[in-house]
């Protein structure tokens, strides 16, 4: 999880899904800013066979070369997204920021989009940061957070009627600011940020805490290391063992939401349920985010959000993280020991186009899919970009929902700052239980 206030300054509208124009069109405008002394150089963005355009817009070559001068502002957060860049010689360029999706392999992306890929706006919400969607399939709710200072019900979106509907549920006892979730076995297994002495009654720390979905009833999982508070879990997967694989950063407290400096460095974990016991996998990451394994387990996924700088020091409250964008904004794979307790051969798979690479999910066909600034990039595993989803807010974290054919979940549910979105498509989730 990584909230920065400024980055989420524009404006929520209803993403529209009916836009289309023609090839011949496309080409006419083109030919009339194409230079006279010279051949036509394809457009950068251009229709994709059989989709509207721009709903679905091709992107030649990746981009990769932009003729003349253009430029990408990166001073504000805001600011700093792929369609605001200025591009002064290729009129096809603004297609780009009305887009639901760009697609940079179209064999692919036809594989990924299906025949009628929509992207719908689902629900305003406050300009604050909104994290930890899970799918409940034994109810057909979306459980997510709100991640500001003394909000303790969890968010609830009952798929059951149509529209769905938004409410909220109080766990008992609270949980608190939970910012990555997982659906196992009738209980959603939470990764918390928060951490408070007393706050309505109640003592708050950094963790892992189960929900038993049909009565209510919350449980602590592990709230320490060896004594140390953790920082702040922030997001988690589940082995076929039932192992939790957990990463911890520094994003509490600048969020408003834990007022315990940090005690240990940042670092990726896994905990046994079972025993009780917890190791350290890896601790070379800035600020280790989002976490998840491919479907057959022998690679796990990490982001690293440290382009999110925050103050640490116990003798300052700090203010929101500060965007700098040299700073790691990296989606890394590793392979998973045959013993499944370790993590070797760390390599990075891809730069975040936008932002940070945030939360973290895979498909059941293995692509990558992380939330990135204003969308969702779709990766192959080893991290080529395939499709992006753009939306009209901060998208902070994902999840599958729905039960499809042979139990696969269908919809990509995106939460953030300022909205919640549903993506239909022909990519699938992994199996529910």
């Amino acid at each position: 999880m990584l909230s920065i206030s400024i980055f989420t300054a524009l404006l929520v509208g209803i993403i529209s899904t009916s836009c289309s124009a023609s090839r011949p069109i496309l080409q006419s405008v083109l030919n009339a800013h194409a230079p006279e002394h010279g051949p036509l150089t394809p457009a950068l963005a251009a229709p994709c066979d059989g989709y509207g355009f721009p709903h679905v817009t091709c992107m030649h070559r990746y981009g990769s070369v932009i003729n003349g001068d253009f430029e990408r502002k990166v001073l504000m957060p805001y600011e700093d997204t792929y369609p605001a860049t200025t591009v002064l010689s290729d009129p096809s360029f603004h297609n780009v920021a009305n887009s639901s999706f760009l697609v940079y392999d179209e064999a692919q992306g036809r594989k990924i989009l299906g025949s009628s890929p929509v992207v719908d706006f689902m629900f305003r919400i406050p300009n604050v940061t909104h994290e930890a969607p899970v799918y409940v399939p034994d109810t057909n709710e979306l459980y997510f957070s709100r991640l500001t200072h003394g909000f303790l019900p969890q968010l609830v979106v009952n798929l059951s009627v149509t529209p769905p509907t938004l409410s909220e549920r109080l766990a008992d006892p609270p949980i608190y600011a939970p910012a990555g979730a997982r659906y196992k076995d009738g209980s959603i297994i939470y990764a918390t940020i928060g951490g408070h002495h007393s706050l309505e009654g109640h003592s708050f720390h950094p963790g892992l805490y189960a929900l038993d979905v049909a009565s209510g009833k919350s449980r602590v999982l592990l709230n320490n290391y060896y004594g140390y508070y953790f920082n702040s879990v922030d997001d988690l997967d589940i082995d076929a063992k039932g192992q939790i694989w957990f990463t911890d950063n520094d994003y509490g407290r600048p969020d408003g939401v834990n007022t315990q400096p940090p005690q240990i460095n940042v670092g990726t974990y896994r905990f046994d349920p079972h025993t009780g016991q917890v190791a350290l996998v890896e601790d070379t990451l800035s600020q280790p985010n989002g976490v998840a394994f491919s479907p057959d387990q022998r690679t796990l996924y990490l982001t690293d959000t440290g382009a999110g700088e925050v103050i640490i020091s116990p003798h300052v409250s700090p203010p929101p993280p500060r965007w700098n964008s040299t700073k790691p904004r990296t989606v890394y794979a590793y392979d998973v020991s045959p013993s499944g307790k370790q993590l070797l051969n760390k390599r990075p798979i891809h730069y975040a186009m936008e932002f940070v690479p945030d939360g973290i999910k895979v498909s059941r066909e293995g692509y990558v899919l992380t939330a990135t600034g204003y969308g969702i990039d779709v990766l192959t595993p080893d991290g080529t970009p395939i499709v992006r989803v753009l939306t009209n807010f901060t998208v902070v974290n994902i999840a599958w929902v729905g039960r499809g054919e042979g139990g696969a979940t269908g919809e990509l549910w995106a939460v953030g700052k300022m909205g919640v979105a549903r993506v239909r498509w022909g990519l699938k989730g992994p199996v529910v239980d």
